[in-house]
């Protein structure tokens, strides 16, 4: 016991050591992104896959450790909030992601990354999924696209009451 636990500590010291000079895209490697729009809400279903290290160290201590890098994945957005995470894949949500207009709602064009740390290397595929189940798929980008989902015709303009 008194070995495994001389481990833990090490393999802890060891990644507190590394920590501050990785970026979210060292350790971190987004291949996939679907944004689901949810009226004027989006939610982000990421893939990613970890470097051995930090396999490691979320197999042991698990996914809250990701937190930050991965809500830092979306920094742009205001109202970000991590919904599930495990080894492999994240579920993020976006309060107010789009703005309603005349019977639609907007999602400007967003990039990925912090302010400080913008993406620059392109996510393979991002995909959006819209609210009647119609998919569109972009290859490379380093930003969410310019769309829009036309609002629900029973409630012409949004709740405003939250």
């Amino acid at each position: 016991m008194g070995l495994v636990s001389e481990m833990l500590v090490i393999l802890l010291l060891l990644w507190l050591i590394c920590l501050p000079s990785a970026s979210a895209s060292g350790y971190i490697h987004v291949h996939e992104v679907i944004m689901h729009l949810e009226e004027e809400n989006a939610s982000f279903d990421l893939r990613y896959s970890l470097d051995t290290f930090t396999r490691i160290y979320v197999m042991i201590l698990g996914c809250r450790s990701l937190e930050a890098e991965l809500l830092s994945f979306l920094g742009f957005y205001d109202h970000a909030e991590l919904i599930s995470a495990d080894i492999s894949k994240a579920t993020l949500c976006v309060r107010g992601a789009g703005k309603y207009n005349s019977g639609y709602y907007l999602f400007d064009a967003t990039p990925f990354g912090s302010k400080d740390e913008p993406i620059v290397d392109g996510i393979s595929q991002f995909s959006v999924a819209y609210p009647g189940g119609r998919i569109r798929t972009f290859y490379n980008v380093t930003a969410t696209q310019n769309v829009f989902s036309e609002a629900d015709k029973a409630r012409p303009w949004p709740d405003r009451s939250a």
